[in-house]
């Protein structure tokens, strides 16, 4: 068997279906231009974000750091107060 090179023929696709002549999408009217921010206003909002972000977390932490404060001080408070009152009453 000898290898035979025959030619390819491209087919076209659609060949039966022509395009209308008539265009039937009207011309949408055009939507005013937006205004699209620039890096440096982007790294504005970040930079603002981030410090509001952390002004909210010291608040937070601060206001837990005084209410751990008072615990530990009310407990120091009962821890001692009943040894100090059993002592003297040991001592009488």
């Amino acid at each position: 068997m000898d290898y035979i090179e025959t030619p390819i023929k491209p087919e076209r696709v659609g060949k039966g279906q022509k395009m209308p002549n008539k265009s039937t999408n009207t011309a949408e009217p055009k939507a005013a231009k937006k205004y699209a921010k620039t890096r440096g206003e982007h790294v504005k909002d970040i930079l603002i974000a981030m410090l509001v972000t952390g002004i909210i977390a010291f608040v937070g932490g601060m206001h837990f750091s005084n209410q751990q404060h008072s615990q530990t001080a009310q407990a120091v408070k009962n821890a001692i107060a009943p040894s100090a009152s059993a002592q003297a009453a040991t001592s009488k």
